[in-house]
């Protein structure tokens, strides 16, 4: 069972909510899924999945932390992209240990393919929070396929005018289509 419909709002059912690993018990939940240690928290406590603090993600970025778990990386680590970031070889998102890169596959609508366009409104912001730059080209837009891409190691760069991870020059250790599909033959 994928969803069920409640009040116009798609929700998890719990055979839906992945169990969660060992290292990300520490972390909030909602709904019983983890809150990633980027996403950002309003004033008034909520969680904005789908948007980050980039703060957050520039601390990452820097520090070699782990995007969801926020815990120091090892030395090979999973950048989760949509296909457009795999053409330009970069992320905006921080790299994942691999059993975060699992459970977030498993637990995000967006990377797993359960829902296929963006949201088509902003997200309530706090006064001293930003919209991401691209933010409002995706209201509404179909999503992307995602990757899992594994990489041994990244440079901090800038993409689009934010910080971003990019393998540019080595080869990923493996690249694996998480909601791409091959066309069908002809």
């Amino acid at each position: 069972m994928i969803a069920r419909h409640h009040s116009k709002k798609k929700i998890m059912t719990a055979s839906a909510v992945p169990p969660i690993p060992e290292p990300l018990r520490q972390l909030p939940t909602v709904g019983g899924l983890v809150v990633p240690w980027v996403t950002p928290r309003t004033a008034d406590g909520r969680f904005l999945f789908g948007s980050v603090d980039r703060d957050r993600v520039d601390q990452a970025l820097h520090g070699r932390l782990c995007g969801v778990c926020g815990l120091p990386l090892e030395h090979r680590a999973v950048l989760m992209m949509r296909m457009s970031d795999v053409a330009r070889q970069c992320s905006s998102e921080p790299a994942l240990h691999r059993w975060c890169a699992a459970y977030t596959i498993q637990a995000c609508p967006m990377i797993n393919g359960r829902l296929n366009h963006y949201r088509s409104t902003a997200p309530r912001l706090d006064p001293n929070m930003v919209s991401a730059p691209d933010a409002a080209a995706r209201h509404g837009a179909a999503a992307e396929p995602w990757f899992a891409v594994w990489i041994a190691g990244y440079r901090v760069i800038t993409d689009h005018g934010n910080l971003a991870a990019s393998y540019a020059g080595t080869t990923p250790l493996r690249l694996r289509p998480i909601t791409w599909r091959f066309p069908p033959s002809l």
